[in-house]
């Protein structure tokens, strides 16, 4: 595994235990009477980028939901067909990703966040740009692994 590929694991990790906690302490503290105004604006944040890192470590690593039940029932060509055939749809739909993402990115720069004033939104937005372009990557990959396979 690479380094850039372990730094976007662990920062989903990370990105991912951020959001869940500050959930919680937002709750607690408003259990408490002291609601914490800048904690739903932190996991906002925290989890907009836990999913796109989590979604391209779970892709790469096969492990996103699939139903196959029918294409296995099909010859090993028209597998690798559909599978083809998937993986370009993929492609075309991160590909709208980032450029509508990028679209939100610039549209909420000057937007910013309720209880932390100082960050803007569009960082949140960045997760969709970013993580589409990291989801395309992987994709491209698997493309190009696929075609250098052997049809059998």
């Amino acid at each position: 595994m690479s380094t850039v590929h372990r730094l976007e694991e662990s920062l989903a990790l990370v990105f991912l235990a951020i959001a869940t906690s500050m959930v919680f302490l937002s709750g607690i503290s408003r259990f408490l009477g002291q609601p914490l105004g800048w904690s739903i604006d932190l996991a906002t944040f925290c989890f907009a980028w836990a999913v796109f890192l989590g979604a391209d470590v779970a892709f790469r690593q096969d492990r996103h939901v699939s139903v196959e039940i029918f294409v296995q029932r099909l010859s090993k060509p028209w597998q690798r067909a559909i599978k083809l055939l998937n993986l370009c749809l993929i492609a075309l739909f991160l590909l709208a990703l980032l450029v509508y993402g990028s679209e939100m990115t610039y549209a909420t720069r000057f937007r910013t966040f309720q209880g932390i004033p100082e960050l803007s939104y569009a960082w949140v937005t960045l997760s969709v740009p970013v993580g589409s372009l990291l989801l395309l990557t992987t994709t491209v990959g698997k493309i190009r692994q696929l075609l250098k396979e052997n049809p059998a």
